[in-house]
């Protein structure tokens, strides 16, 4: 795993960050992203470890219990900017940001330029021991609570939820209603929340992993200001 490239990140926060209970890893946040507008908060569902019979298993689950807490910023840098390897969910999303299905024309100073706009993490607060797992209720209702932690100190206006997991939960505290119609195969959920003074506009859509429709979510996110 690529270790994360400071230079690309805002660590200003990362005192207050530290402090929000059952917060296991540090969030991405690109340099410039308090000053873009919107301010786009993208929220992954989990991360997940090798399977044990995997050589890597033990380094990697080094790396997800680092106590640094930097293993969501090294999957960002490494997936998503660096783009060692294929990653289907971090690809698809970054066709979505980008508008371009060859990846080979989504450059390394295009991935940097926009992932220093944005911020990312992951809503689970654990990881998984696999990708056939499901989050639990206490997962959920976990994650909610950090949720909101993280929204104070981000400040996002606009916030996009990879899968609709955790929209669809009865830990959800939100008000979510679905979208008029399908987008690709699934519909949207949208909510709105309040948290002290600020307000974000949340968009849960398809997980990016499989079968995902870049074209059709780029234009309805663009659409609906959701993406810059």
């Amino acid at each position: 795993m690529k270790k994360a490239n400071d230079e690309l990140l805002c660590l200003d926060h990362d005192p207050h960050l530290e402090k929000i209970q059952d917060l296991k890893w540090l969030p991405w946040i690109g340099i410039d992203y308090f000053n873009s507008e919107p301010r786009i908060l993208i929220v992954g569902e989990s991360h997940y470890l090798l399977p044990e019979d995997n050589p890597y298993y033990e380094k990697n689950k080094d790396e997800v219990n680092s106590p640094e807490k930097d293993f969501t910023r090294n999957v960002v840098q490494t997936f998503c900017i660096d783009h060692k390897k294929v990653q289907p969910m971090f690809d698809n999303l970054n066709r979505c940001l980008f508008g371009k299905r060859d990846m080979k024309k989504i450059t390394l100073d295009m991935r940097k330029a926009k992932w220093q706009q944005l911020a990312f993490y992951n809503f689970v607060q654990r990881p998984m021991e696999n990708n056939q797992k499901r989050p639990t209720g206490e997962d959920l209702e976990n994650g909610w609570k950090v949720f909101a932690e993280l929204i104070k100190i981000l400040q996002p206006t606009e916030c996009i939820f990879i899968g609709v997991a955790a929209a669809d939960s009865s830990y959800n505290p939100y008000k979510c209603r679905h979208g008029k119609e399908k987008v690709g195969n699934v519909v949207p959920r949208l909510f709105s929340v309040k948290i002290e003074e600020q307000t974000c506009q949340c968009i849960a859509i398809k997980h990016t992993s499989h079968h995902f429709s870049w074209k059709k979510w780029r234009e309805y996110l663009k659409n609906n200001n959701f993406l810059f």
